[in-house]
This record gives structure tokens, C-alpha cells and sequence, in this order.
């Protein structure tokens, strides 16, 4: 038997029954109004969605347009654990960055410079680079010349960077000149020097990434141009 659902003069409206559980939602939908806020543990949400409290997911999450933010201090880093846990990062708490740096200071170093020194840092979690360098005779007396084995007149190469060394499986680090020796004090003889390296310190996995070594053959050219790195 149809009902009336709704008098309004000089109309009436029929419905079968049927109809009824589409149309009450449907009158459910227009007759009460929807918020375009919601707030959990919260009465005055500040967002589409304000949760105050722990929030649980199973499966995944997925950030579709998560938008910008223009603001650098005081933000932090949302990684996962091996727990699969999504915590929030606080390098202050941590024992290391993502990106870190470091000033190693080789006091008393031989005349002939640093030739092998094992950092200990692994290389298989860490990737390491020299980022600069300076060195001083005693006092920090920056009065320091070098001089070349092979003649007075020569300016021979500088050699100071970082290595992964296979044997060990660490960073070494090595900062001397080529054929040649650090002279200082009176008469430049020569002396043991401080040497200061700044290192930039990579943790792999995390923002870090090493590519394979791209190789060009210049031909004896002084200009070239080599081929762009996959994924760039």
C-alpha cells in the first residue's frame, strides 16, 4: 500500500514501499546539515579531520595531496621503525643524523701529511666526504710552506679525501701533498703540522643514496660533457 511521505498544499507525495529506506536517507541527507569539520576528543576541530590522541592504522596510509609547508624550524621528520612503527623523528634524541658533520683534528701529524687513517665508520651504513681542510705549524701558526722532493721550483698536487676501504670495510681518510713535505718555523725546515678535515657524514637508506660511477673518456679534450646519472 503506498504512504504519504510529505504533505506540502497543494501537493502530495506517494511513495511505494520499496522506496522507503532510499528516500529516508535521502531526506536524512537534505534536511540536516553537514559539518566540514570533524574533530575527535576535540569540540572545536581545526581541521577536516582533528584528532586528539593516538591514531591507529593496519594497513596503509595514503597522502594523496598533502600540500605545502613553508616553515623549517621546529619540524620534524616522520620515519618508521623496524616495528613498523611511524613516530616522529627528533635528531636532538638520536645518535645521529640523517646528514651530519664533523671536524677531525690530527694533531702532531707527520711532515709527509696523513697518509691512511681508519675512521671506523662503516660503509655499508655511512657514506663519507671531505668537505675542507686547513692546516698549521705548533701555536696554529698558519706559516706553513711546502716543499717538493723532486725541485725547488715544483707545486706539486694536493691528495685529501675519503676512501671506502674493502679490506676493512670503513672509511680511511688520507691529506698529504705529492712528493713533497710540510716545512715551518725558522729557516722552513721541515715539521709536523695540525691538520683539521671537515667531514659531511651520509647515513645510507635514509635521504642518502650511492650511484654507480660514471666514467668519460675525454680524449684528451679539456671540455666535455657526460652522461646524466639514472634517475635524474
Amino acid at each position: 500500500m503506498d504512504q504519504i511521505l510529505a504533505r506540502h498544499p497543494p501537493f502530495q507525495i506517494y511513495i511505494k514501499n520499496d522506496m522507503k529506506p532510499f528516500l529516508h536517507i535521502l531526506f536524512i541527507l537534505l534536511y540536516f546539515p553537514l559539518w566540514s569539520q570533524v574533530g575527535i576528543h576535540t569540540t572545536i576541530p581545526s581541521a577536516t579531520l582533528d584528532v586528539v590522541g593516538k591514531v591507529k592504522i593496519n594497513q596503509s596510509l595514503f597522502l594523496e595531496n598533502p600540500g605545502n609547508y613553508l616553515q623549517i624550524r621546529g619540524s620534524r621528520l616522520l620515519i618508521r621503525t623496524k616495528e613498523n612503527q611511524i613516530i616522529k623523528y627528533n635528531i636532538d634524541e638520536s645518535k645521529y643524523g640523517p646528514i651530519n658533520s664533523a671536524q677531525f683534528v690530527f694533531r702532531n701529524t707527520s711532515t709527509n701529511g696523513l697518509q691512511d687513517y681508519d675512521t671506523k665508520i662503516d660503509t655499508s651504513t655511512y657514506i663519507v666526504t671531505v668537505q675542507g681542510y686547513y692546516f698549521t705549524a705548533a701555536n696554529n701558526d698558519t706559516n706553513v710552506l711546502l716543499h717538493s722532493n723532486l725541485a725547488d721550483i715544483n707545486i706539486e698536487g694536493y691528495q685529501i679525501y675519503a676512501y671506502p676501504n674493502t679490506n676493512t670495510g670503513t672509511w680511511f681518510l688520507r691529506a698529504f701533498i705529492n712528493d713533497s713535505t710540510f716545512r715551518s718555523g725558522n729557516g722552513f725546515v721541515d715539521n709536523p703540522i695540525d691538520l683539521f678535515l671537515n667531514l659531511i657524514i651520509y647515513r645510507k637508506g635514509f635521504i642518502a643514496k650511492t650511484l654507480q660511477n660514471i666514467t668519460v673518456s675525454m680524449e684528451n679534450s679539456e671540455t666535455g660533457m657526460a652522461p646524466l646519472p639514472l634517475g635524474f
